[in-house]
């Protein structure tokens, strides 16, 4: 009997324990599940609202996203490869041209840099981009080689002084080394010479000692003019003094000459443009060009159609003959008012 009622008891117990084992893992499942499915309500919650915080993992994926796109907008486009011709010379197109206003003009056209072959050759640079805007295809170390006249000086001693070539009349050095430079007279001959054997068609003017003013009024017409000045506007630096081998004339050197095309102005803002062989296209004040100008002699030089007639001279002549008309007005007026008093007397 009681063997009995210990195997009941045994029997009970498990089936207690075997029950509870059960239960647990029945309510282990139902805790996984409903964690199964709160997980999966948050990350859809999260794909289609903006409010409930991100998973980690998304969170990443969309910063990456956001990163890249603000990348994309911030990122500036790639620069173009400056415009250049055939012969791969530089065209500068950042400035357009201006009505003529009174006020205001400019004249794009190439630059050509005279560096690396022409370390001191800034003349002949700037006569081969005035040429090359006159429609010709002159290139700038053709031009020192065949057409710039050259001197070493040809230097003599007579006493305590030095004498040799003219730097008006030559290149005094050697432009693609070292050397001096020149002034117009050696460009207005090296124009003449390139212009003769490439088929005419145009005359090269010799303006220098003009003023200032003549020089704007070329632009207005539409000519550009090339000039002297010094290197950036600056003080002129004193070098050297010698006497020309045949005049005899003073000849002082300064370090820093330097030559380029004027190719426009503002009066409103108190600049002028150069198309300079060293920096490019540049503005300067007007006030320091004009000292610097003077300071080299106001040297300049234009290069004019053939079959065209002088703008500016044209211009100074009409105002000219008005003057003279206004005069003799003047005067004729003057001779009735006497002839009038005259009669009455």
């Amino acid at each position: 009997m009681n063997e009995m009622i210990v195997r009941i008891t045994v029997l009970t117990l498990c089936i207690i324990v075997l029950l509870t084992i059960v239960i647990a893992a029945l309510t282990g499942e139902k805790e996984e599940t409903t964690s199964a499915e709160v997980n999966l309500s948050d990350y859809y919650y999260v794909e289609t609202t903006e409010t409930t915080v991100v998973p980690e993992t998304e969170a990443t994926t969309v910063t990456t996203t956001e990163a890249t796109t603000v990348s994309e907008e911030t990122t500036p486009p790639e620069t173009e490869p400056p415009l250049t011709d055939s012969s791969g010379r530089r065209i500068i197109t950042s400035r357009q041209r201006k009505d003529y206003d009174n006020n205001s003009v400019y004249i794009d056209m190439e630059n050509i840099l005279q560096l690396p072959e022409l370390p001191v050759g800034c003349e002949i640079t700037a006569l081969t981009i005035l040429l090359r805007h006159c429609g010709f295809d002159a290139e700038k170390t053709d031009m020192a080689l065949n057409y710039l006249p050259i001197s070493w000086g040809n230097a003599r001693y007579e006493g305590d002084k030095t004498y040799k070539d003219s730097f008006f009349d030559y290149f005094i050095g050697d432009p693609f080394g070292r050397g001096y430079g020149c002034f117009s007279g050696a460009i207005e001959k090296a124009a003449n010479a390139y212009i003769a054997d490439n088929g005419g068609g145009y005359v090269v003017k010799n303006i220098s000692g003009a003023h200032p003013d003549v020089l704007y009024d070329y632009l207005a017409a539409g000519t550009p003019v090339l000039c002297w000045a010094t290197d950036g506007m600056i003080e002129p630096e004193y070098y050297e003094t010698w006497y020309d081998n045949e005049t005899g004339e003073q000849l002082d050197w300064y370090l820093n000459e330097h030559c380029f095309v004027l190719a426009g102005f503002n009066m409103d803002a108190d600049i002028v443009t150069l198309n300079d062989p060293m920096k490019g296209i540049i503005d300067y004040n007007i006030n320091k060009f004009e000292t610097r100008y003077d300071q080299m002699h106001r040297q300049a030089i234009v290069i004019l159609p053939e079959d065209g007639t002088d703008p500016v001279e044209s211009i100074y002549a009409e105002t000219s003959a008005a003057e003279t008309a206004a005069t003799e007005t003047a005067g004729t007026t003057a001779a009735e008012i006497e002839n009038q008093e005259d009669l009455t007397d």
